[in-house]
């Protein structure tokens, strides 16, 4: 079994590259380097250029830029902060009402950006102060924060699952609205938790009197935020009704978070250069994190581990659903260690050829691993969005955050279950625009 040595001296090479703080990224490239050198010798460093450069000019990349560049500017021109207040003004006076708000809001802000780290961000800065007014806990304001802001991973547009998209090779289109019904039902649960939790322990969220807010002033207030929802609309209904594909989609997006914003006059120089430094940076590293997974596709495939893992695994005597557990499972426990990014460029180089072979739905698939990751942003020690939370509120404790993160990956777990157990909630959108 030399190809399981070969993965193992690979693997073993990229926990080093890591251990020693080289960015992700270049650790990959690095690896890439070396590997296909041994393997093929000097000339096929030039196939590696090539190939890198194909991997990152392809048109269906297009909307990363534009959807990290639509959640940045709703975040620098503050209209991120409208979908929050609209969504507490119609809560009420339900029990655990700030992080219900927090929930709603995050679901929105999700719709509208993608943008998982830019709504913890927003809604921790907004939210967390207003909470410890009302005297809530960080069981209850730092945990409906995380659990708000993870679900932009799911709900489309989602820039992550446009990534894993790229990387898995499949319809992006498809991936979008995948998430959308799972999205919502992730929502849902996190509703009742926080009802039911607020209900039992009134003092992690103390009820407070709220104003008595008319019907009419509900309807003028959702009004306000009404060319916000139409982003919705442009984003993920022209995808779903074939009228534009993703990065068209995308562009509109962008054009309309614009004229949204200068519509509500919240559109300023200084605001638009934050956004497109943002935007430039991160999509950077996001298309360097798809160049080191080309690489390193070859690089398996150049060593032949590839294709003996998915001859051994395919001999193996085992019901395909168990090999899908394993997998979540590893994802969970990677989850702990790396962060979001790595995993990916870990993960699907060796599994998506399995679940091929294994005639697995990827799409379904897909979705489970963009659950498994946004597990991944909030499992301790090392999950991307308890440091987002840490650093805007440094008064947090980490054990705190770590102890409000752990419901909600409870939360998450049981809906990879119902996932798994009753995958048409993944599949029916997408089979909708398949017929």
């Amino acid at each position: 079994m030399n190809w399981a040595a070969d993965l193992a001296l690979f693997f073993g090479l990229l926990v080093a590259m890591m251990l020693s703080g080289m960015p992700v990224a270049f650790g990959f490239i690095t690896l890439n380097i070396i590997g296909l050198y041994l393997y093929l010798g000097i000339g096929s460093l030039s196939l590696l250029a090539t190939s890198s450069f194909s991997s990152i000019g392809q048109f269906s990349l297009i909307p990363i830029p534009l959807f990290i560049l639509m959640g940045e500017l709703l975040l620098r021109t503050g209209l991120a902060g409208k979908t929050v207040e609209a969504v507490d003004q119609w809560i009420g006076r339900l029990p655990g009402r700030l992080s219900l708000s927090s929930v709603g809001g995050g679901t929105l802000f999700g719709a509208l950006s993608g943008a998982s780290m830019a709504s913890v961000a927003m809604l921790g800065a907004t939210l967390v102060p207003e909470m410890a007014k009302r005297g809530y806990k960080p069981e209850m304001s730092v945990s409906s924060i995380l659990a708000g802001g993870g679900l932009a991973v799911l709900i489309p547009p989602s820039a992550l699952g446009v990534l894993l998209g790229a990387l898995a090779k499949v319809s992006i289109a498809e991936l979008l609205l995948a998430g959308i019904l799972p999205g919502l039902l992730l929502a849902t649960l996190y509703f009742i938790y926080f009802s039911v939790r607020a209900k039992l322990q009134p003092h992690l969220a103390p009820p407070y009197e709220a104003p008595d807010i008319t019907l009419g002033h509900k309807l003028h207030t959702l009004l306000t935020v009404l060319p916000l929802l139409l982003l919705i609309v442009i984003v993920t209904g022209f995808i779903f009704l074939g009228i534009a594909t993703p990065s068209e989609s995308a562009a509109m997006g962008v054009i309309a978070t614009l004229i949204v914003a200068a519509f509500y006059r919240r559109l300023t120089w200084d605001a638009l250069k934050k956004a497109m430094m943002s935007t430039m940076t991160t999509s950077a590293m996001m298309l360097l994190v798809i160049v080191g997974s080309t690489g390193f596709g070859q690089l398996l495939a150049a060593s032949g581990a590839t294709s003996s893992l998915v001859a051994w695994v395919g001999a193996l005597v085992i019901a395909p659903i168990l090999l899908v557990i394993a997998m979540q499972a590893i994802v969970l426990l990677l989850g702990c260690f790396i962060d979001t990014i790595s995993i990916m460029l870990i993960s699907i180089p060796v599994f998506m050829p399995i679940i091929l072979n294994l005639g697995i739905d990827p799409i379904w698939f897909c979705i489970l691993l963009l659950v498994q990751l946004e597990l991944a942003g909030i499992t301790p020690p090392f999950g991307v969005l308890l440091f987002v939370m840490k650093g805007v509120q440094q008064h947090l404790k980490v054990s705190e955050i770590y102890r409000a993160a752990m419901p909600i990956v409870l939360i998450q777990i049981l809906l990879v279950a119902i996932l798994m157990i009753i995958p048409q909630i993944v599949t029916t959108l997408p089979d909708l625009i398949r017929n």
